[in-house]
């Protein structure tokens, strides 16, 4: 514990830094890796949005009784823009729909691909605002089908 105490806090702050960014780097080259891009079969619903930065990201979702089954994701452009999508679709499978828009937001998808750099926030943005899409298109949908 007297070795602990010998250390300068700035260090501790220094190496607890590197070790986040390396744990982040990590979470997007896995996603990067071993995406979960596969599409559902027969979608209940798909949508497509090209972001600010030039990056196309696509959300397609499975739903039954108000609650995302399945879900998949295709991206082009960066790797964080590819982890993001993959995020936001794991966090939205098993949610209602309701609920999505509340607990799935940029700043939940950031968090869970353990942080971005400051950017590449516009991927998390870019993945929560399709996803939000998708829903819109759903939901129009639904109300058409009830006219």
């Amino acid at each position: 514990m007297e070795f602990l105490q010998q250390i300068p806090v700035w260090t501790i702050l220094i190496a607890t830094g590197i070790l986040l960014l390396v744990i982040g780097a990590w979470l997007i080259v896995e996603r990067i890796l071993n995406p979960t891009s596969a599409h559902p079969e027969d979608p209940d619903v798909t949508a497509r949005i090209t972001g600010v930065c030039g990056d196309t990201m696509e959300i397609t979702l499975k739903i039954k009784d108000g609650v995302v089954t399945s879900a998949g994701y295709w991206a082009s452009g960066c790797g964080p823009s590819s982890a993001c999508g993959a995020m936001a679709t794991q966090l939205a499978t098993g949610k209602s729909l309701d609920d999505i828009p509340e607990i799935v937001d940029y700043k939940a998808i950031e968090k869970a691909v353990g942080g971005l750099p400051e950017d590449k926030v516009h991927c998390a943005e870019l993945a929560a605002e399709t996803l939000i899409e998708a829903l819109h298109q759903y939901f129009i949908r639904q109300r058409q089908k009830t006219s």
